[in-house]
């Protein structure tokens, strides 16, 4: 049965979490009739937060919006094992494209910061899957010892960061961690710790930086494709096993460090690349017009 959540904004009293007079606007109630957060977010602007927290609910959400500009609406649906929550905080204005480019050039039209502030808390005592969708503004996103089974994340003309915590492993291995960056800047940090098997990155006029610097510790095939836009993988120099297969165009570019080598047309191995190798990565890259750099962590 569908259950829509709804929570009053208080007038005195608030669950105020910094940044301002954050209330607390929705909760998902911990129960042991689901295993499962299915939990997609659609915001058109402001400034959003991921993080972990020691809440015992599996879903808790403060802001302070401005409830003239945003109509926020939440749900939550239990199906079998699975709750599925859903987050939209839609812009009465819907800023368009030609907004999207001038806030991803020049920032905010009157020159301050996106004044709609939300923050999202996750447990560790739930397995998720994370379907995030972004507009413009700024977004920041801390995984760190949470269950993390499929994470999506697709950005209009927004700037994203996602990291982990050192020793903030993700607590069970995830099936696919996917970006798709249209005008925005996406950074992912810490790439070793999501323990993903498959890696899905497109970009098409933005920049995407996935972080491998520390390697994986089991396979891990990366999937990306490029437009016009910029991508940039790190990754260890050494006990790093990594092939790399290119579908690229004359007007593409790419760089390789040294140790990579051509051993088939269009396939480049490094130095410590076995086929058999417990922690090899694979790299399958479609470049159309942009830039894709593979940089080495020292």
């Amino acid at each position: 049965m569908l259950r829509i959540l709804l929570v009053a904004l208080a007038i005195c009293v608030g669950g105020y979490e910094g940044f301002g007079q954050l209330k607390k606007f929705y909760t998902v109630k911990n129960d042991v009739t689901f295993d499962t957060v299915n939990f997609s977010m659609k915001a058109t602007s402001g400034t959003c937060f991921v993080k972990p927290s020691h809440h015992n609910d599996p879903v808790t959400i403060y802001g302070n919006p401005s409830l003239s500009d945003v109509n926020p609406t939440f749900t939550s649906d239990i199906k079998y094992t699975t709750n599925f929550v859903h987050l939209e905080l839609e812009d009465y204005n819907q800023k368009g494209l030609s907004h999207a480019i001038t806030y991803n050039v020049f920032g905010s039209e009157d020159g301050s910061e996106e004044k709609d502030f939300w923050k999202i808390y996750l447990t560790d005592q739930k397995i998720y899957n994370l379907n995030l969708t972004y507009g413009v503004g700024d977004n920041h996103i801390n995984l760190s010892d949470l269950a993390v089974s499929r994470f999506k994340i697709q950005s209009g003309s927004a700037d994203v960061n996602i990291h982990y915590d050192d020793k903030g492993m993700n607590r069970c291995q995830m099936d696919t961690f996917s970006v798709i960056v249209d005008l925005g800047n996406l950074v992912a940090q810490k790439m070793h710790l999501a323990r993903a098997k498959n890696v899905i990155a497109e970009v098409g006029f933005g920049t995407a930086v996935l972080d491998f610097g520390e390697g994986v510790n089991s396979p891990c095939k990366v999937n990306a494709s490029v437009g016009a836009g910029t991508l940039k993988i790190k990754i260890p120099e050494n006990d790093f096993p990594a092939i790399i297969r290119f579908k690229s165009s004359p007007l593409c570019k790419y760089s390789l460090e040294q140790g990579f080598k051509e051993i088939e047309p269009d396939v480049y191995a490094n130095k410590s690349y076995s086929p058999k190798a417990e922690n090899i990565m694979e790299f399958v890259i479609d470049v159309a017009l942009g830039n894709i750099t593979f940089e080495y962590i020292k």
